[in-house]
């Protein structure tokens, strides 16, 4: 059984959901995966806010306790929908409590995943534009592993960052749903300056941007969608069988 951290934004959670169901063979509703989706934003504090140094508390402890959860319902896999959830800071001691906290289940790494995607795209996309809170592009998680694998990435700088990405992010999150297209444009401009860089693909480095994945202008760069990226990854460990042709 799949198993989601949900709630880092709550409609992240939602948006992974709906994109496992949506790359799921099935003609009946029987025949859809079984899916866990554990949603208690009250209890997890914002990612970006603990990284940037803002406040002490890690969310990993938190994020510990829901995994666990999934675990103890009896899921196999599970996947965190939020992409700053995976800076090692937070994602490292979150695994080292589940090891004592002895849990069972897969972590599947949403980043790692976004990376072996890029590099199996029949494009070979090189040059790696990044969309982020400042949490994941303070801390370099895209960066880093993009690099290990001999890709460039490319980031605006950081005061465009914070007026363009990030704010649309946060919007977005405030939003939920009938997200306003002042939002959309702010990420439009983004992708622009990013393309205006050299970046020859756009990862949508944060669950909110996957969520309006569908209204951006990605002019014509081939676009890395993380919860879509998790959503078919987490189907293939599960029921392999069950995943429809990407």
């Amino acid at each position: 059984m799949i198993g989601i951290v949900g709630g880092i934004g709550p409609m992240a959670g939602v948006d992974l959901y709906r994109q496992i169901v949506e790359n799921t063979i099935a003609r009946t509703d029987q025949e859809h995966v079984p899916v866990l989706l554990a949603s208690l934003p009250n209890e997890i504090v914002d990612r970006t806010t603990f990284l940037l140094g803002k406040i002490d508390q890690n969310p990993a402890s938190a994020l510990a306790r829901v995994i666990m959860l999934l675990n103890n319902a009896g899921c196999t896999h599970v996947g965190i929908a939020c992409n700053t959830a995976h800076a090692p800071q937070i994602f490292e001691p979150m695994q080292e409590l589940l090891g004592i906290m002895g849990a069972r289940v897969e972590l599947v790494h949403m980043i790692e995943e976004v990376i072996r995607a890029i590099k199996n795209h029949p494009d070979q996309p090189q040059r790696i534009g990044l969309l982020s809170t400042a949490g994941t592009y303070k801390t370099r998680i895209y960066q880093n592993l993009l690099e290990a694998e001999g890709l460039i990435p490319e980031v605006l700088e950081y005061a465009l960052h914070e007026a363009l990405p990030q704010r649309a992010i946060y919007e977005i999150k405030a939003a939920s749903t009938n997200i306003p297209q002042g939002s959309i444009d702010l990420v439009n401009q983004a992708i622009l300056h990013l393309r205006n860089q050299g970046a020859d693909a756009i990862v949508l480095g944060c669950t909110e941007l996957g969520m309006v994945a569908d209204r951006l202008e990605m002019l014509e760069l081939p676009a890395f969608n993380p919860n879509l990226i998790l959503a078919r990854t987490l189907i293939a460990r599960t029921f392999p069988h069950k995943l429809k042709r990407g």
